[in-house]
């Protein structure tokens, strides 16, 4: 009886710390100039220094917006790439860090999405 109820408890916590690794990150992104253009939640995954994980946005006119994100942490800066998006953009890469003081961010990440003939800035709350 002992040993059932052990086997189960180790089975339950192996399966709490795999699910511990991800995280749910509140995203939104915009253009350059400021207007916002979708937001959402990325369900992220991190293990080390490797992130990846799914978008689930809503831009602004309704529609939805998906995409993957696999990337890498270094010395605090984001490097991510996303693809797959729905909306048709292609090439993305998004650099992010934590925000640099005097702006109305105070925590989490923000920074710029390369993508092909269009950038944007995407900020994340986690």
């Amino acid at each position: 009886m002992y040993k059932l109820t052990l086997a189960a408890t180790v089975a339950f916590l192996g399966l709490s710390a795999s699910a511990m690794a991800g995280q749910s990150w509140n995203v939104t992104e915009e253009g350059t100039s400021g207007i916002k253009g979708a937001q959402g939640v990325w369900a992220v995954n991190v293990q080390g220094d490797k992130l990846s994980g799914t978008a689930d946005m809503q831009l602004t006119n309704g529609n939805p917006l998906s995409y993957k994100v696999d990337g890498a942490i270094k010395d605090g800066v984001y490097t991510v790439t996303i693809s797959d998006r729905t909306d048709g953009k292609k090439g993305c890469v998004w650099t992010g860090h934590t925000p640099a003081g005097g702006g109305t961010q105070t925590h989490g990440l923000i920074g710029e999405a390369q993508c092909e003939g269009v950038k944007l800035i995407l900020r994340a709350g986690f």
